[in-house]
């Protein structure tokens, strides 16, 4: 355990460390969802089905044991889920063999009850065997709650993500960070860290952001390559989340770095720069070309034409050997319907990929930007709106001061070094 788990800030408020009651009064919750949930799949006789549901119901009554603010203590929260956890097998069975007696269509023998009491003892030892086996299994998001100490140790080597996913930087950048700048990931949208000045925010899907200040910041845990990097408060609660992969990352963690704030196990590679000189002003260029337009390059036109012409001739072949080898009114209606959408499946592709090299384009005129992408579709706006650039596969992105996309240039366009310096005209850097 680190050094600084022993500073002043390892005394958790009372607030935050639940309760006894409030944890049982949880589970037993879960318990009364999983129950409810397995006997509506009984009634729709699926039996084997809610069996296996046991595996996820001390995910669940874990869940609820954390939404009840249950008691954080690593003993408390693994007695209170386990026993809940063997409790929902146990009432399930005993609810199971109910049902089955009431719904019989003849009295029950003594033959009948021998042979139930058999069943019942076989279900529930595989039962409440499935129960543990699920909760040591799906323990992990209980076991960072409880272990409140470790708990950003536990989420940061949470594996699943790939082994190149939280692939750290060997050295940082010489330039120091910006001002305003975002760490995300560089083929999808989501999850964002976005740093503004002195105050960070973590922006999720379907999540409210997280806005905290630098100074709320107690720590750093670095995460393995399948796992991430957290930040944690005073409480050793999760501020944000983010992966070496992500593109800025380097730039975050040199952020981190030049406020002295404390990383867990940092490489010894990582160095901020010696001095913190600003970035220097763009070269004000009298001779700046503020008007002209950007196209696909003639080769990778070329390319997609091809591309187009040969789905369009692949699709009136596909056309003409139904046509002609196959009687169309013999077939059914659903076959009909398959051979009508994959043959203007095609032809549509063969057209978008015979405009692709015609619409796709940059045009500039002064301030103002007018970005087209491969399907036709076109955004507008102006320079001073562009915050931020980064490359990813195929694409160049361009960001506003909300780190929200702007839009998408395609990087096989002609000549990107005379948008490359009219951006850095504003000071943005491509």
């Amino acid at each position: 355990m680190p050094d600084y788990f022993n500073s002043s800030h390892n005394k958790i408020s009372p607030e935050l460390q639940g309760s006894v009651l409030r944890g049982i009064l949880g589970s037993v919750t879960g318990i009364i969802v999983c129950i409810l949930v397995m006997l509506l799949c009984a009634l729709f006789q699926m039996s084997s089905f809610s069996t296996m549901l046991q595996l996820f119901t001390g995910l669940v009554i874990g869940w609820f044991y954390r939404l009840f603010h249950g008691r954080r203590s690593k003993t408390a929260a693994y007695v209170t889920v386990g026993i809940c956890t063997v409790s929902a097998s146990v009432l399930w069975v005993a609810l199971l063999a109910l049902l089955s007696v009431f719904i019989s269509p003849t009295p029950f023998t003594d033959a009948d009850w021998g042979r139930l009491c058999g069943e019942i003892w076989e279900l529930l030892l595989l039962c409440a065997g499935l129960g543990m086996i699920g909760f040591f299994l799906t323990r992990r998001s209980l076991l960072a709650y409880a272990d409140w100490k470790r708990g950003p140790w536990h989420i940061a080597y949470a594996g699943g993500n790939g082994y190149s996913y939280n692939l750290l930087p060997e050295k940082l950048p010489n330039v120091n960070p910006p001002a305003y700048f975002a760490v995300h990931s560089r083929f999808a949208s989501g999850t964002q860290v976005i740093v503004e000045g002195s105050s960070l925010r973590w922006r999720r899907r379907l999540h409210k952001d997280c806005v905290f200040s630098v100074h709320d910041i107690a720590g750093v845990v670095l995460g393995p390559g399948n796992g991430c990097n957290v930040l944690y408060d005073k409480n050793y609660q999760v501020l944000a989340k983010f992966a070496g992969s992500m593109e800025h990352a380097d730039l975050m963690f040199l952020w981190l770095l030049q406020r002295e704030i404390p990383i867990v196990n940092v490489p010894a590679g990582w160095h901020s720069p010696a001095e913190a000189s600003p970035e220097p002003e763009p070269v004000k260029s009298s001779v700046l070309q503020r008007q002209f337009v950007l196209r696909m390059r003639r080769s990778t036109g070329i390319g997609f034409a091809v591309i187009g012409c040969f789905m369009l001739l692949l699709g009136l072949a596909l056309l003409l050997a139904v046509f002609l080898l196959t009687d169309v009114s013999a077939l059914p209606m659903v076959d009909r319907c398959a051979l009508v959408f994959l043959e203007l499946a095609e032809m549509g592709m063969g057209i978008v990929f015979l405009r692709i090299g015609k619409v796709s384009r940059v045009e500039v005129d002064g301030e103002q930007m007018r970005v087209v992408s491969r399907f036709g579709r076109a955004a507008e706006f102006s320079v001073r709106d562009v915050s931020s650039v980064s490359r990813s596969l195929g694409w160049i992105v361009l960001y506003d001061r909300e780190f929200r996309t702007l839009a998408k240039v395609d990087s096989y366009l002609e000549d990107l070094d005379r948008l490359k310096g009219y951006l850095a005209f504003y000071g943005i850097k491509m």
